[in-house]
This record gives C-alpha cells, structure tokens and sequence, in this order.
C-alpha cells in the first residue's frame, strides 16, 4: 500500500521561523535603542588592554558609547539562532531538537560575548560551540551505530555534549587540551572523520543502501563550501592572524574597523550554515528525520 502524500506546507508554517528570528532581532534592536537613550553602555569600562586583546583576530572597532560595543561581530550572531530554529521547526527528533537548543544557545552566548567582549561572555561564547560540535558529533554516532532516538544511550550522548561542552569551556585558560585553538580543530577533525566513516559505509555490505544518494552529497557540498569561506573570512581578519599578518598595525586591516563587513562577522554566518550542511548530512544517511531546510519540504 502506497503512502498517502504529504499535503504541502503552508507558507506561514515554512517560513514561521524566519518570522520568529525576526521578531527577536526586533525586540533586540529595541532593548539596544532604549539603553543607548537612557545611559551609556553598561560594558563601557571594557579596558583598552582587553580590546587590544581581541584585535590580533578581529578589527571590528569597538563603540563604548553603544549599548553593544560591537556591531557586525554582535548582530551576525543572529546567523546561529535562524539555524537553529530552522532545526527545531523542521527537523523534530529528539538529536534535532537538542542541535537546535545548542545553536540557539551558541546565539545568545556569541553575541553577549561580542556585545559586552567580558570575561564571562568569553566563557560562554566557547561553550556554546564546543557545545554544538560535540552535539553533531554524537548526533553522527547515533546515525551511525543505528539508534533509535528513544535508546537511553541516544539521551546520554546528547545530554553529555552539553555537560562537556560546559565543563570544558569554563577550563580552556587551565587545561591546555581544552583551548579553543585546540579544542575546536579537534572536534571538527572528529566531524570530518565521521562524514568519511559515513560515506564508506554506504558504500560496503554491511552499510545500508542509499535511500537518495543526492541528498547526501548535496549537503556534504554545503559543509565544505561554507566551512572554507568561513575559514577564509576568519583568518583573513585581524592586525596578527593567518592569513592577516600586519605585525599588530590596526589601520592595515583588510576589513576596515568601521565596515559593516567584518571577517569575525562572516565566520557567523558562514559557520551557521555549515553547522545545518553537518546535520543534514547525517540525517541523509539513513533519512530517519526530515530535512532541516525548508525548501526540502514539499
């Protein structure tokens, strides 16, 4: 027996996260309008050796007189909270649902971070990505081992990357493995290591047929073309980066300090849709969930 086709969604129900991410940034936008009329920054004994601190990878300038001392670097963070949110609207399972919560956590914990560039906010914004790394990559591992989402080991993986991603976050200055410059590119070298476990088990006995092939490498696309453009905006941003080497001159920038374009700010939101590109990715691999871009759904 044939199953009965899907009736199309509604445009509201398409775009009704869109909508949601909107309204936040509305309600931002007007919270950051009433401080700036009724006082300075809160953040604006921010010192001047911590906003040199930032400088060697990103030369946003930093506003004291703004409610949020950062524009560009503050606001791109809103990239995390629509990916999340696509997520949450669309996918529905149960790794889904905590992938999402992770990338809107992420959101709120980058942007505080950017918009009051405190110590606390430094913590949190590492948190949150480690936080949304480990989650993909237990995600890949229920994916792969075949569980189901109501398998207590499923909820034990899930929960613990956010227990890890805590815990490690706050000891990044005291335990040298957990530093982000460490941390980070081992987690991603874990994700990579599983999208090629992936794709070779679909490819042997023991792996399972491809339900649409397409699917799977359409995505995997997404990952590695926003993952570079992301790398390139990062690393090309700063007086002392990577690919940014002004041996500390601030006005030799590539990006200018007062450009609404900003590396920092295009990591966001390049990164935002390479975190998507992952969860599809192994969503793919056996087609379990439905596809967290809205354009995939009839």
């Amino acid at each position: 027996m044939s199953e009965k086709p899907q009736a199309p969604m509604s445009l509201m129900r398409r775009w009704s996260w869109l909508i949601i991410c909107g309204g936040c940034i509305l309600v931002v936008a007007g919270i950051a309008l009433l401080g700036s009329i009724a006082s300075d920054s809160p953040w604006s004994n921010v010192t001047s050796d911590a906003v040199n601190g930032y400088r060697h990878e990103q030369c946003e300038a930093v506003d004291k007189t703004a409610f949020f001392l950062q524009i560009a670097n503050f606001w791109s963070n809103f990239a995390y909270l629509a990916a999340g949110l696509m997520i949450l609207f669309f996918n529905k399972s149960m790794p889904g649902r905590f992938i999402g919560c992770y990338l809107c956590f992420l959101a709120i914990c980058s942007a505080w971070f950017h918009g009051t560039l405190t110590g606390l906010g430094k913590s949190l914004d590492i948190v949150g990505v480690y936080a949304v790394l480990l989650a993909i990559i237990a995600y890949a591992l229920i994916e792969l081992m075949n569980w189901s989402d109501d398998e207590w080991q499923s909820w034990l993986v899930m929960i613990a990357a956010g227990v890890i991603g805590l815990v490690t976050g706050f000891l990044r200055t005291d335990v040298i493995v957990f530093d982000s410059d460490v941390f980070t590119p081992a987690l991603v070298v874990i994700i990579i290591g599983g999208m090629v476990w992936a794709a070779l088990a679909r490819k042997t006995r023991k792996g399972i047929e491809p339900v649409a092939e397409g699917n799977m490498w359409w995505a995997l696309g997404v990952t590695v073309a926003t993952g570079l453009l992301a790398l390139v905006f990062k690393y090309t941003d700063g007086t002392k980066n990577l690919l940014a080497q002004h041996d500390g001159h601030y006005y030799e920038c590539l990006y200018s300090h007062t450009s609404v374009l900003q590396g920092h700010a295009l990591w966001h939101i390049f990164t935002a849709v390479m975190f998507v590109g992952m969860f599809e990715y192994f969503r793919s691999f056996r087609m379990r969930s439905d596809s967290p871009f809205p354009w995939r759904h009839p």
